[in-house]
């Protein structure tokens, strides 16, 4: 009885990393979507360069995407009830995180795009902030998707796979801005301290945006988890 515990236990393991590993990749490419296609619409300046594009798909998402496959499990994963068979993976309530995180994220990079264009700095500031944003804001999503309705301040750093990955990402990131010989490789500029402000605060928002839709969750609001 205990081994079929257990592999109860494994599978709806298994199976949630699934579902985390996607939604964070998924949230992300909606976010970008949403971002380059809101730019064309309005008839601005592509807010990304194809090779930042490329990096934050390869480079940015990759590492954080693998911690997440590897995610301890929920505390409370087998007071869960069982899941129909007939149900796939993307539920209401994925479905619906998935839509708001990837919505967002590409709101909020197109206005700071916008800001940034309106308020005098150059195309290429204008560029990196909204990088640099979309980035951060991957950053604060991969640890809000290790669980479809538990805080995200729940054992915020359990994972030391997620840790060691944003750890890395974020030196990474740090290279791109301020190594100038990687400037015209990625497309870069020099941010200065009130960007970073700017940016570090706009990015999370994505923080209480989703603490508030795993509330809705909680409460059944998008159907069964």
């Amino acid at each position: 009885f205990a081994s079929i515990v257990a592999a109860v236990e494994e599978g709806r393991g298994v199976f949630g990393n699934i579902k985390k590993y996607l939604m964070f990749l998924l949230s992300s490419k909606i976010g970008e979507i949403t971002l380059m296609a809101g730019a064309s619409i309005a008839g601005m300046p592509l807010p990304l360069t194809a090779v930042q594009i490329l990096y934050v798909n390869l480079a940015t998402d990759g590492l954080p995407a693998l911690a997440l496959a590897v995610d301890p499990p929920d505390s409370d994963i087998m007071r869960l009830k069982p899941r129909d068979p007939r149900t796939g993976i993307f539920t209401r309530p994925m479905m619906t995180i998935l839509g708001i995180a990837g919505l967002w994220s590409g709101i909020i990079n197109l206005s700071l795009f916008n800001w940034a264009l309106n308020s005098g700095r150059s195309i290429s500031e204008a560029m990196t902030m909204t990088f640099v944003s979309l980035i951060l804001i991957q950053f604060f999503k991969a640890y809000n998707h290790r669980s479809e309705h538990r805080s995200v301040f729940e054992r915020i750093f359990r994972n030391k796979w997620l840790n060691l990955a944003i750890v890395w990402e974020v030196i990474m990131l740090l290279a791109i801005i301020y190594l100038p010989f990687l400037h015209d490789a990625i497309g870069t500029y020099y941010l200065p301290l009130v960007d970073w402000l700017i940016v570090i605060l706009l990015a999370s928002t994505i923080t209480p945006v989703l603490e508030v839709t795993k509330w809705m969750v909680r409460r059944g609001w998008f159907g069964k988890l």
